[in-house]
């Protein structure tokens, strides 16, 4: 082979390794279940699994980056939660989830039973249902090593933000429970961050979950310029960097309220949607007006 062959192989071998390597996500961290039992290899538990993963790939629907999927018949059958981070379009989300859910059937094969959070994603699996459930494991926390030159001011500016976007996460309608925002530490630094839980999440639940994320940073984390609490039903991320995009995908607008108000004794059909004054005043002065012109037509003639 020419020396010019050659090269050329290199190249692209290169490049191919520099391609591999970028699809590796640093922030990825899993957990396998080894409480929920494993499956047997090419038996229906995995083929249920596989469907589910080669969902992520083709989702057409958005849902905003929430996602309660289920395939197979009990007892193979395979329950999947997803979630993307607020501020995530949907090709970001997609790539994510086929990703994360790909890696963590590798890392956990065998296991029923399996949670993956990834920087912009969290899958979980399991041979259960896992919607509206509020759950304490599995959870982890990663920080960054640097501590903050100003530990108290820091984490008092931090407390205050990190309140402030969970009573507003939580709050959060049946779409997304996301918020992100971001405060300054004495004159020159800002701290930036993001809380959010799965929508099947009430407000009460939310609120519940991203607290104790809260208390797991504070003892995890504290000082430190960079963390994330990750948990089954909610994350915590905060940086002095800005990791998130300014704006999150926009929700529906609520519809408009009506401009008048039933009678609160009035009672309608549930066929028949209920009638404005407007709506019947003026076919009745419609049909005077008409009736008028019909007489006065008729006295001119005669």
């Amino acid at each position: 082979m020419g020396s010019s062959s050659t090269t050329f192989l290199l190249f692209l071998l290169s490049l191919a390794t520099l391609t591999l390597s970028q699809l590796n996500d640093v922030y990825f961290q899993h957990d396998c279940s080894d409480t929920s039992g494993n499956y047997t290899a090419n038996r229906p538990y995995e083929t249920n699994l596989n469907t589910i993963i080669s969902r992520f790939a083709t989702l057409t629907d958005f849902n905003y980056g929430f996602f309660n999927l289920s395939a197979g018949q009990s007892p193979d059958k395979v329950y999947s939660i997803a979630l993307c981070r607020g501020d995530t379009n949907q090709d970001a989300c997609n790539t994510c989830l086929n990703y994360t859910a790909t890696e963590l059937k590798q890392f956990c094969s065998r296991n029923k039973a399996a949670t993956a959070w990834s920087q912009f994603c969290l899958v979980r699996y399991a041979n259960r249902d896992l919607y509206g459930q509020l759950e304490n494991d599995p959870r982890t926390c990663a920080f960054n090593p640097m501590n903050a030159s100003n530990p108290d001011q820091f984490n008092q500016t931090l407390n205050e933000l990190l309140n402030e976007l969970s009573a507003e996460a939580a709050a959060g309608g049946p779409l997304r429970k996301y918020a992100a925002g971001n405060a300054t530490v004495g004159s020159s630094q800002t701290v930036y961050a993001t809380m959010q839980c799965t929508p099947d999440m009430d407000e009460q639940n939310c609120s519940t979950c991203l607290n104790f994320a809260i208390n797991e940073y504070q003892s995890c984390c504290s000082t430190r310029l960079g963390c994330r609490v990750l948990r089954p039903n909610c994350v915590l991320r905060f940086e002095t960097n800005q990791f998130y995009n300014q704006t999150a995908v926009p929700l529906p607008s609520p519809p408009p309220s009506p401009t008048t108000s039933p009678s609160p004794t009035a009672s309608f059909s549930p066929t028949s949607p209920p009638t404005s004054m407007a709506s019947l005043e003026f076919p009745a002065f419609g049909f005077v007006f008409a009736l008028f012109l019909t007489l006065s037509s008729m006295l001119l003639l005669n």
